[in-house]
């Protein structure tokens, strides 16, 4: 069976290679429109490849599509709708324009914050003037960036000001979200037809950029709150495909607030292997018999994963927290590090270069 994998060298595409290359059956296609040297590094996949993604698939006639990247969601949804799992186009839309997710609030227990979408620096301004805002892309399959966080005293001598200031001139579509407090929280599965066939929790530990970004330390858990709301929305939606849900949760008053929908596989994936879920495989099995079944493993609650070179390193060294790196040998902890001496040379040298340049 030949499987197309997109975006290959991002740690989520690398781990879903690592995971379906020990399937005999399986012939991987690695593409990336750019960066293939550390996915060949690796050497999961049968062949690599580049350019124009319709040709690629119409070269390599592959009998399923799995698109890892925001884009390559997007371009299978529109090209290639019988080589995915993927919900409607309709449904797509709602998951990647966050000011569409505002129509889950009819979901009991969901909490989507107050959003605007950002027309002017001015209208900015009004929108933050009694409490903090998160800036992002209003969608990130066209244009993606770390959240920008500002406050009441926001002006123009701020980095962030000219930041949003060439966005907006540059023709990027910005939203704002009121910020609420909570710790980060994600409800992560492969649906079918609004029904969930496979799923993990976690709780994020640490993230980076520190500001708000991307886990590079994270725990698997539990919580059946989270699993209800998550499972109401996916019925809601009708969704079929990976689905990263993540919430804020207060923990004092015991509520969840949706952040926002990530309608594809997600940069923890390391994580719900070593909790012990096999994602490729389930998306494969449930592509191939077209039904919603459950096909739920059972994952390990309290396992935690640390990126070190992918974030988490420089996260401890910036809050001078070294203390914390003990943490990477506790008896349920696992890393990404050391599983190519090469690619962890090159993250090495990456890490450098961003704590001396910032």
């Amino acid at each position: 069976m030949r499987v197309l994998i997109t975006d290959i060298s991002t740690k989520h595409s690398i781990a879903l290679q690592r995971e379906l290359s020990q399937y005999d059956n399986l012939y991987l296609i690695g593409y990336s429109d750019k960066y293939r040297v550390i996915a060949k590094l690796y050497g999961f996949c049968k062949e690599y490849c580049g350019g124009d993604f319709v040709g690629v698939v119409e070269k390599y006639k592959p009998d399923i599509i799995i698109p890892v990247g925001g884009s390559s969601v997007r371009l299978c949804s529109e090209y290639f709708r019988d080589l995915a799992l993927l919900p409607s186009k309709e449904i797509l839309d709602i998951a990647f324009n966050k000011d569409r997710l505002v129509e889950l609030n009819c979901i009991d227990g969901v909490n989507y914050p107050e959003i605007m979408v950002v027309a002017s620096i001015s209208d900015l301004k009004e929108f933050c003037a009694e409490s903090e805002v998160v800036v992002k892309s209003k969608n990130e399959a066209k244009c993606k960036f770390d959240p920008l966080y500002i406050n009441q005293n926001f002006c123009e001598n701020d980095v962030e000001f000219s930041m949003i200031d060439n966005l907006l001139k540059s023709g990027v579509e910005l939203l704002a979200q009121k910020k609420v407090q909570g710790i980060g929280r994600g409800f992560f599965c492969i649906a079918k037809d609004g029904k969930i066939c496979t799923y993990y929790m976690h709780e994020r530990i640490r993230e980076f950029p520190m500001s708000g970004g991307s886990s590079t330390a994270a725990k698997s858990i539990y919580c059946p709150v989270l699993h209800s709301i998550s499972e109401n929305i996916i019925e809601y939606l009708n969704w079929s495909g990976p689905l990263m849900i993540e919430f804020k949760f207060d923990k004092v008053n015991y509520v969840y607030y949706l952040i926002e929908l990530n309608p594809k596989f997600w940069g923890s994936l390391d994580l719900s292997y070593a909790a012990g879920l096999s994602f490729g495989r389930s998306l494969i099995q449930i592509y191939l018999s077209g039904r919603s079944e459950t096909i739920q493993e059972n994952y390990q609650v309290g396992i935690e994963f640390y990126w070190i070179l992918d974030g988490d390193i420089i996260n401890l060294i910036k809050t001078r927290n070294l203390k914390a790196v003990g943490n990477y040998f506790k008896p349920k902890s696992r890393t990404s590090f050391c599983k190519n001496i090469f690619v962890d040379f090159i993250k090495i040298l990456l890490n450098l270069k961003k704590l001396i340049y910032g």
